[in-house]
């Protein structure tokens, strides 16, 4: 008689599902005159799964005074790079305008460690 597997089984993330690349930045003030000039430094370039926020990623970002507009789940980089609050985020989609994105939050995917979710949004007036 076949007894049934209760033993947890991580959910499988298959690389067709990471299909939206996505370049991650730095923000320094430019050389010139006035000191006023934001420039961008490309830091980090990986392919992600978007998605909407979900009510967890509402509330984060409800707390940070800002509005969530996506979340993106990446492999996890390990020492190459670790993503940080200060940094900006271009999702690469011609359905979207080529903004840089501010990240809100990152955390592990609890589910499967070799994972990191990515909480991107703005201010309400963006």
């Amino acid at each position: 008689m076949n007894k049934p597997d209760f033993r947890y089984k991580k959910p499988e993330v298959t690389t067709s599902e990471l299909r939206t690349p996505v370049e991650f930045y730095t923000s320094k003030i430019s050389d010139g005159l006035h000191g006023r000039d934001v420039s961008f430094e490309k830091v980090f370039y990986t392919f992600a799964k978007v998605y909407s926020p979900s009510l967890k990623d509402i509330e984060i970002s409800t707390g940070k005074s800002m509005e969530a507009r996506m979340t993106l789940k990446i492999r996890d980089p390990l020492t190459s790079y670790q993503p940080d609050n200060r940094h900006f985020v271009q999702v690469n989609d011609h359905r979207l305008e080529n903004k840089k994105w501010q990240i809100i939050d990152i955390r592990p995917d609890y589910d499967n460690r070799d994972f990191l979710i990515v909480v991107i949004g703005g201010t309400p007036n963006d």
